[in-house]
């Protein structure tokens, strides 16, 4: 049987000193090399982002795309647009594959038809190449075909999220025909596990066949010295809350993940309040009011989104989470 041509996105910014990694570790795939296309969006790094993979695109390796500074979101769905292999891979820059990783999702995909997303668990590593441990998935939900719209509301039931970032895979046919709001932003890793789990079914691999790189560019939460870069995040943040409520409301999901998203996007804007230092009593009690007559109160999600911290006026809050970092 003849391998089917597979595509790997890798959006990008200020990552150079990663990603010749991430695409060493396509070129030692057990999949054939020139069945595998790669596609880089390089969202207007200023590092030497751009002299690495012109060379590697002069010598045929990759395509690379480089565009103003417009966000994740925007880099990926451009991605995603010139991909012409049958199944997607999304590979952040600062991650990289195992060896038999392509191998096993094309297995899945090329005998089961209605599979249209596969996904595995993660090695986890930090900036010195030490280990982190594994991605913890529960038996559960792997090494078997599930139907998306169950796995999603078991996600959301149990307050956990897998098989996105860089253990994601898709149908092509599938992601192309979805509109990505470029609004989703932040939530983009999210957005397209939603997006596609409702067309067909889903398969986890328990083993780790991906390696994530947790560092502090990937989780970046700047803290209260830098307020300037805390209230743009915030903004941010409230934007891609908005686009994936709204995409969420427009495609009919479930009332519950819509809830749950209610729920961040009124968080998300308490957060701002609490950037800017202007939270008080009645953004609070207007908070607690939301809450109990639109969504409904769920013990889990309490802890979940740290909801009992953003009912703490904001001088209080300022000061625990100077002495304890809280988030």
């Amino acid at each position: 049987m003849e391998l089917p041509l597979v595509s790997v996105i890798i959006p990008t910014y200020n990552y150079a000193h990663y990603i010749l990694d991430a695409i060493n570790s396509l070129k030692q795939q057990s999949y054939s090399w020139d069945k595998i296309e790669v596609v880089v969006v390089d969202d207007g790094s200023t590092d030497n982002t751009e002299e690495l993979l012109n060379v590697l695109q002069s010598d045929g390796e990759l395509i690379y795309i480089r565009q103003n500074n417009q966000g994740k979101a925007c880099a990926t769905k451009k991605a995603i647009s010139v991909c012409t292999g049958k199944y997607i891979f999304n590979l952040d820059a600062d991650d990289y594959f195992l060896h038999d990783k392509i191998k096993n999702f094309v297995e899945i995909f090329e005998l089961n038809s209605d599979v249209v997303h596969v996904a595995s668990s993660a090695n986890l590593i930090d900036n010195k190449e030490q280990s982190m441990g594994i991605e913890d998935i529960p038996f559960k939900i792997t090494d078997k075909i599930i139907s998306g719209v169950e796995l999603l509301k078991y996600f959301y039931e149990n307050n956990i999220l897998f098989g996105g970032g860089s253990t994601y895979a898709a149908r092509t046919s599938i992601l192309q025909s979805i509109n990505i709001p470029l609004e989703v932003d932040m939530y983009i890793d999210e957005f397209l596990l939603l997006a596609v789990l409702p067309y067909g079914k889903s398969f986890i691999f328990k083993n780790p066949l991906s390696v994530w790189r947790v560092h502090s560019s990937n989780y970046s939460s700047p803290r209260s010295s830098d307020q300037k870069k805390i209230i743009e995040k915030s903004i941010r943040a409230i934007q891609s809350s908005d686009a994936m409520l709204s995409y969420l409301k427009n495609n009919h999901f479930d009332e519950i993940i819509i809830k749950i998203y209610m729920l961040k996007n009124i968080t998300q804007k308490l957060v701002y309040k609490e950037a800017k230092e202007t939270k008080n009593i009645k953004d609070i009690m207007r908070y607690i009011f939301q809450i109990v007559s639109e969504i409904g109160i769920h013990p889990k999600w309490f802890v979940r989104y740290y909801i009992l911290n953003r009912l703490l006026p904001s001088p209080i809050f300022k000061l625990l989470r100077k002495y304890k970092n809280i988030s």
